[in-house]
């Protein structure tokens, strides 16, 4: 039935459409008063809360509304609000912790503004139940991990394949891996990029799979010719690499692990920039790791002959910084026979 405003008397249409925004809003609105009592309450916050709005009106939006741990910084901060004006989170929106009419918290997004009324300042709060988006937002983050250390153990079963089929070079990969990943960090990469090094260096030496084993493991002084052929297992490994969409430049690491920044290395002669900043520390790290181990044409270097080695060819054949880098790791006690080869994962994000 249709109501009249009487004559003399204006209808105040604002009014009602508030009243009509305000119980129909999707998002709980609390009215508060300076003291902190509740004073109205719509169908939203009812929904979210559990509480029936004439529950709640008069009450404590400490006693009601929030945990109990975070009930006092709530009323100092009222109260801090009251007596200096400083507006902490008001005017914001901010993420918050809410307790249902069962005492189960949950996470919300809220905003609060201050309105001045007759009777002092009354406070409207706008509140949203999150805790689905988070959740969400959790198993999202949990699914790319989930991929990443999937990701990461395929990439080491390749990299055992390799190891199978050259005895003498067992666990040079994952050695490699762990000091060119150790040199990244100690550069300041971000742990994206760090991710990338690590990976890369796992399957540096994949193109091996197209040396015939004979070559791979013949005793005494290589031969140019085998020499020769093993150089083709750059450009092998980028043409196994490259079809596959990494998130990180992989199969250029396989390509340029041993370019030299003058231009001597192979397969392809590239010099300083043309060079990957990951390529040039792979190659870094694989010359100090090849040297430190036994091959069957020559015994294993000591480790300081092998720092003497690429610290000597630092500005020729290796990046200053990088040569650098790798020799101030094992003056502060990094060792490459200290790893543990059954290690899965490099950042604390994989673990």
């Amino acid at each position: 039935m249709e109501t009249f405003a009487p004559p003399n008397q204006k209808r105040d249409v604002s009014s009602e459409w508030l009243q009509v925004l305000v119980e129909s809003a999707l998002d709980g609105i609390i009215t508060m008063d300076c003291k902190g009592r509740i004073i109205a309450f719509n169908p939203a916050a009812e929904k979210i809360f559990g509480y029936r709005s004439a529950q709640v009106i008069g009450c404590m939006v400490s006693e009601k509304l929030i945990p109990g741990s975070l009930q006092k910084a709530h009323e100092s901060g009222l109260a801090r609000f009251l007596a200096t004006g400083k507006k902490e989170i008001i005017g914001r929106r901010v993420e918050v912790t809410a307790m249902r009419v069962d005492q189960s918290v949950f996470d919300a997004e809220l905003s609060v503004i201050p309105v001045d009324s007759k009777t002092g300042p009354v406070f409207i709060a706008f509140l949203r139940d999150i805790s689905g988006q988070k959740l969400a937002e959790q198993e999202r983050e949990q699914h790319a991990i989930n991929i990443k250390k999937t990701l990461m153990q395929a990439i080491l079963a390749v990299s055992r394949i390799i190891e199978i089929r050259d005895p003498y070079t067992a666990g040079h990969q994952r050695r490699v891996a762990h000091l060119a990943a150790a040199m990244a960090k100690a550069l300041k990469f971000p742990e994206e990029r760090i991710d990338g090094v690590y990976l890369g260096a796992l399957i540096h030496d994949i193109g091996k799979i197209a040396v015939p084993s004979e070559i791979l493991a013949r005793p005494g002084k290589l031969l140019d010719e085998d020499i020769n052929y093993l150089k083709i297992h750059c450009q092998k490994g980028y043409e196994i690499l490259e079809p596959v969409n990494f998130p990180w430049p992989v199969a250029e690491i396989a390509l340029q692990h041993h370019e030299h920044i003058d231009g001597s290395g192979y397969p392809h002669g590239l010099q300083d920039g043309e060079i990957l900043l990951e390529s040039r520390i792979i190659c870094v790290a694989d010359v100090v790791e090849s040297l430190t181990a036994h091959r069957p044409y020559r015994p294993a270097y000591t480790l300081e002959k092998s720092l003497k080695f690429i610290s000597k060819r630092a500005g020729k054949c290796y990046d200053r910084q990088i040569v650098a880098a790798c020799i101030a790791l094992f003056k502060k006690g990094y060792s490459i026979d200290a790893i543990d080869m059954d290690e899965l994962t490099w950042l604390s994000s994989l673990s």
